[in-house]
């Protein structure tokens, strides 16, 4: 069920035809299908929100395109190649904030950690630090670059994760379950990382069932139940055919409307 109507034009930054994603069962041997026939295209710039219960197929869908993972059948495009064949230009190009920020955290300061990425796809010293100091300003973690990264707050970790993908120069940017287990400053920290990036023009990809707290950045909501694409399109269209059985609330009910469903304030 389809219904872009966002005015999207050109050659996708990703285009994914007829996906599927099985897993064999340990000790069972039955298959379990994570994926279904997937099909959906991600622009650039855009901000494409991914809702979904657990179990919907949302992280296994993320990382098959941030090339983590190899489907079981289907196609998928980056830039109009096959994704096998994007290679570097995939791992420059696309980052992925998983949902347990600390699995990310690689170095023994802030400063450290953001520089990984940089050094290891080849940049010079001088590139590295400058890329570094930009990303740790932009999500306002410059004045704690020597602190340890493993006594950062929830929200602070998902910061330094992202400032870690924008030293690589990545342009696409996917948040797996953005605001899970974190409190309220956490939560505002990272809606503040997602208007920051769509305020730089980077691409967006959120993964997340609470739509009441970023749903109003969204340009595109697609719907994702049972391994299935069941509603694709601008935010109030496919909020007017949600099924309870998804899994996904309209948070309408306690806003205005889509504009006015976000935490952050104005």
């Amino acid at each position: 069920m389809s219904d872009t109507g966002a005015g999207l034009t050109g050659i996708p930054l990703f285009s994914v035809k007829n996906l599927s994603m099985n897993f064999l069962s340990s000790g069972e041997g039955t298959v379990f299908r994570a994926l279904r026939n997937i099909s959906l295209e991600i622009y650039e710039g855009e901000c494409l929100l991914i809702a979904g219960s657990n179990g919907s197929g949302k992280t296994v869908l993320m990382k098959i395109l941030a090339g983590l993972l190899d489907p079981s059948g289907g196609e998928v495009l980056f830039r109009g190649k096959r994704l096998g064949d994007a290679g570097r230009e995939l791992r420059r190009s696309v980052g992925l904030v998983f949902q347990d920020a600390d699995s990310q955290i690689l170095g023994e300061t802030l400063e450290e950690d953001v520089a990984f990425g940089p050094k290891n796809l080849g940049f010079s010293r001088e590139e590295t630090a400058e890329k570094t100091e930009t990303a740790l300003r932009m999500l306002g973690l410059w004045e704690k670059r020597h602190a340890q990264p493993r006594r950062l707050s929830g929200g602070e970790k998902r910061r330094l994760a992202a400032a870690g993908i924008l030293a690589m120069g990545c342009g696409l940017m996917i948040l797996d379950e953005p605001f899970a287990n974190l409190d309220w400053p956490g939560v505002m920290q990272v809606l503040k990382i997602i208007k920051t990036l769509k305020e730089k023009g980077k691409t967006v990809v959120l993964l997340t069932h609470e739509l009441e707290k970023a749903l109003a950045f969204a340009d595109r909501l697609i719907i994702l139940h049972a391994g299935e694409l069941r509603a694709e399109g601008k935010p109030e269209k496919v909020l007017e055919r949600l099924e309870s059985a998804w899994g996904v609330r309209d948070p309408r009910q306690n806003y205005a409307g889509v504009a006015d469903c976000t935490w952050l304030p104005p």
